[in-house]
């Protein structure tokens, strides 16, 4: 099961990279910014949901084993998707609304929550990483 974990979290870190080097840049140069901005709200909870399943998948391999860091880093990856899934991206949808009405305070509001957003993922990222490369070398 230990393989099985590292596997997930080696496609949870690639599926998370592709996403951070191709698609978002690719739809912000390819796409007016009302299209990109459309398509982008679009694929975001998609992402978060398929990353909270995915995540949760490894969860419960990682609880197949005996690795707590496994089991800690699948676990916090599985909430912190759900946190951007359901909380966050309604919340930076609704900022970015009132910031396009007009709203000066909502751009302030956005930034924090995007933010936010950015830096559970970044860590998410990371903790995959390190993970893998702890379990590669725990299956020597």
């Amino acid at each position: 099961m230990l393989m099985s974990t590292m596997l997930i979290h080696s496609a949870l870190f690639g599926f998370m990279v592709f996403f951070v080097v191709v698609i978002s840049p690719t739809a912000l140069t390819a796409l007016d910014m009302a299209a990109a901005s459309r398509f982008l709200r679009c694929v975001f909870p998609r992402l978060f949901a398929f990353g909270f399943a995915v995540a949760t998948i490894a969860t419960v391999t990682a609880f197949m084993t005996s690795h707590s860091t496994a089991q800690l880093i699948s676990l916090v990856s599985a909430v912190f998707f759900l946190i951007n899934w359901v909380v966050l991206t309604p919340k930076i949808n609704a900022a970015r609304d009132q910031m396009l009405a007009g709203d000066t305070a909502a751009k302030r509001h956005f930034g924090l929550l995007h933010g936010a957003s950015v830096g559970l993922y970044l860590v998410q990222m990371i903790a995959s990483a390190v993970l893998v490369i702890l379990l590669g070398r725990a299956l020597v």
